[in-house]
């Protein structure tokens, strides 16, 4: 078995939280089928050849994954893709409207 573990910082209420832990199980749930359910602050999920949790704390994620053995091949898309999800999610919603514009203004200037 090949496993992934990730942390990540949050600063908002368990509850809050728990709803970013849904949108990241929501868009597994789609792109990997996985099935999901929750046990108090931890967020269980499976599918054949994965399973895993995602415990929401005070403040902070935890995820610990396991990876059966045809599921370790993808072992670097799937950590990939729990990263991006969970990251993107995490992201205050007025940092990335303030990082376009300067994302925009420093394409303009290379040109």
């Amino acid at each position: 078995m090949s496993d992934i573990s990730i942390k990540r910082t949050h600063h908002t209420t368990v509850a809050e939280a728990k709803k970013v832990a849904d949108k990241v199980a929501a868009k597994l749930a789609k792109d990997y089928e996985l099935k999901s359910s929750w046990a108090g602050d931890v967020l269980n999920f499976t599918r054949s050849g994965v399973n895993g949790s995602l415990a929401v704390g005070a403040k902070d994620f935890k995820i610990d994954v396991k990876l059966g053995f045809l599921m370790a091949a993808f072992k670097g898309p799937i950590q990939g893709a729990i990263e991006q999800n969970l990251d993107k999610m995490l992201t205050p919603a007025s940092t990335e409207k303030a990082a376009k514009p300067a994302a925009k203004a420093a394409t303009k200037t290379k040109k």
